[in-house]
């Protein structure tokens, strides 16, 4: 199969009234219209202590993916706050047929260098799979200092940062500095910032930092169904990226960090 874009940011839950979620078919529906391959699909794990809904959340998109097979890849999610049976979680992802794990600590309220997060980092890094952690903090420098502090500490776990930081993305750079010295365990996802700074002055600096990070360390979403994924393709190509840039960030990147 010729894999030419993946959307590695998007979200399902079991409950439609859950925030920004939406149907699988009207995921399945544009992804068909705007010729995307493949989809990366989230849910969220839910409060610290519910453990059934976790497993409720995962067991979803396990069944969701193993539906749409050939369009739907799947990363579960779990709470950093449930301690072991956060890290057993992790053990039954092999199984569920799910990639990655998924954390928002916005949503989910942990702080990036918890000690429940510290026992995740570790287990993923075991279990060769990627972390994709919500990185916008609008309101909360600190917690960006959080992020970066459990990035650098696990730098053998792979870290997707969602969002790219939001309107800090420049901040980023400082990931970029650390790739330059052989840490090279963090991937920048553009969902939401390219439609944040879309036919803006911003949109030529998020450009120049993709490019020095790397073009094979960054990677494609829309964060659907915020954003609806033409939108999201079209301001991402209105960065100007090169065509070989584009072809790693649309999709050789995911294919290589997911091992598809």
């Amino acid at each position: 199969m010729q894999v030419d874009i993946i959307d590695a940011h998007a979200h399902l839950a079991p409950y439609q009234d859950e925030g920004d979620n939406a149907p699988a078919d009207d995921l399945v529906t544009q992804m068909e219209m705007t010729s995307v391959d493949i989809a990366v699909v989230l849910a969220a794990a839910p409060e610290k202590g519910n453990l059934a809904a976790t497993e409720q959340h995962n067991e979803f998109i396990a069944d969701i993916t193993a539906q749409f097979h050939d369009q739907l890849i799947g990363m579960g999610s779990v709470h950093p706050g449930d301690g072991k049976k956060a890290t057993e979680e992790l053990d039954r992802f092999s199984d569920l047929k799910l990639k990655g794990v998924n954390l928002h600590p916005v949503v989910q309220h942990f702080h990036c260098d918890s000690k429940g997060m510290d026992a995740l980092a570790k287990k993923a890094a075991d279990l060769d799979i990627p972390v994709l952690i919500h990185s916008y903090f609008p309101y909360n420098i600190a917690e960006s200092e959080r992020l970066y502090k459990s990035v650098v500490t696990h730098c053998n776990t792979k870290f997707i940062l969602a969002h790219m930081g939001g309107h800090a993305f420049l901040d980023c750079y400082a990931y970029v500095e650390k790739r330059r010295t052989g840490a090279d365990n963090v991937y920048f996802d553009v969902s939401s910032v390219v439609m944040m700074f879309a036919k803006s002055p911003y949109t030529e600096n998020l450009r120049w930092l993709i490019e020095q990070m790397g073009s094979d360390r960054v990677v494609f979403g829309s964060n659907y169904p915020r954003y609806q994924l033409m939108d999201a393709l079209e301001a991402f190509h209105e960065m100007g990226l090169s065509f070989e840039d584009s072809q790693h960030v649309l999709a050789k990147t995911m294919v290589e960090l997911l091992k598809l």
